[in-house]
């Protein structure tokens, strides 16, 4: 297996249950990996996953405010699926920086492992 990989990635944005989270946003931070079959070397990147595709990807999903962090990884995985069929496997973990709980809590994380 080939092992491709965007490690924290920095976002601003407008996920949150609470009103206030979708209008002061928050600062998040996405870890994206997949996984492709590697058998043979790869000398084109036609034949591997273009981790610039991967930010994209994270981007857009990311400027879509949802109420879960649940449903921005679940986007994200489909997303990468969908536009890299060859992918067998995938882990998104996004952490959304200083939650709103009052209390000092660095970060809360969802994480999703895939397999295809």
């Amino acid at each position: 297996m080939l092992t491709i990989a965007l490690e924290k990635a920095s976002f601003h944005a407008f996920h949150g249950y609470y009103p206030e989270e979708t209008i002061i946003g928050n600062e998040f931070i996405l870890d994206i990996s997949v996984r492709i079959p590697g058998t043979v070397p790869v000398d084109d990147l036609s034949e591997t996953v273009n981790y610039q595709g991967i930010y994209e990807i994270a981007k857009a999903v990311m400027a879509i405010p949802k109420p879960l962090l649940e449903e921005v990884v679940y986007a994200i995985t489909d997303a990468l699926k969908s536009r890299y069929p060859n992918i067998t496997h995938s882990h998104v973990t996004l952490r959304k920086m200083n939650p709103p709980m009052g209390a000092p809590i660095r970060n809360s994380m969802v994480s999703l492992e895939k397999d295809y």
